[in-house]
């Protein structure tokens, strides 16, 4: 009886908390994405690549 009542109660807030958690969780991915990505261009700097980034060349013209 304990049991299934402790469950009821793990289960109702499991789905209150969902909406929260889940924005919590992107969040959280959203940040180590950026922390992964600054190394990345951190480490470049150190090392002397000096390739340039982005779209070049066309810069300006239309039609």
């Amino acid at each position: 009886m304990e049991g299934t009542d402790v469950g009821a109660v793990v289960v109702f807030l499991v789905i209150v908390c969902a909406p929260g958690l889940s924005s919590v969780l992107q969040s959280i991915a959203f940040r180590i994405r950026a922390a992964g990505k600054a190394e990345l261009v951190r480490a470049g700097r150190e090392s002397g690549d000096r390739t340039p980034r982005g779209r070049r060349g066309k810069r300006g013209r239309r039609g």
